[in-house]
């Protein structure tokens, strides 16, 4: 049996489910992450694009491509809440605030970050207990 997961906007016009676990939940702080979401790092459900799936108010969807890299931001179209987002390696990502806010202020212990990605390139520094890569 597998797990579901589910996120929705804050006007509940679009719903978003996603199945399994995620491949990846920490804090991601690439370039292209911020730049396409214009946050200093992102808390990150990573899973595979297949996993994911908008099963309800499809048509309030807007996809913004990002002009130079392989990456989208998905959004309700009538409140602006950015969904999830897309990666060059075409995982989608949902954030651990958007899970949250969409799961009574829960996070499930199996989906807390457990690491800094790219914290090299950060632009904050992180003063927690994590690995830092």
């Amino acid at each position: 049996m597998s797990e579901h997961h589910k996120v929705h906007c804050d006007c509940n016009a679009v719903e978003v489910t996603m199945t399994g676990i995620p491949k990846v939940h920490a804090f991601c702080h690439c370039e292209d992450c911020r730049e396409l979401l214009q946050v200093p790092y992102h808390s990150v459900l990573a899973w595979e694009g297949d996993q994911v799936s908008i099963s309800k108010g499809a048509d309030e969807v807007v996809e913004f491509q990002h002009p130079t890299k392989r990456m989208k931001r998905i959004f309700c179209k009538r409140c602006g809440d950015v969904l999830y987002n897309t990666n060059a390696m075409g995982w989608k990502l949902v954030s651990q605030l958007m899970y949250r806010k969409s799961n009574g202020h829960q996070l499930p212990d199996a989906m807390v970050s457990n690491a800094h990605f790219f914290y090299d390139r950060r632009i904050v520094d992180i003063d927690d207990p994590l690995p830092k890569r």
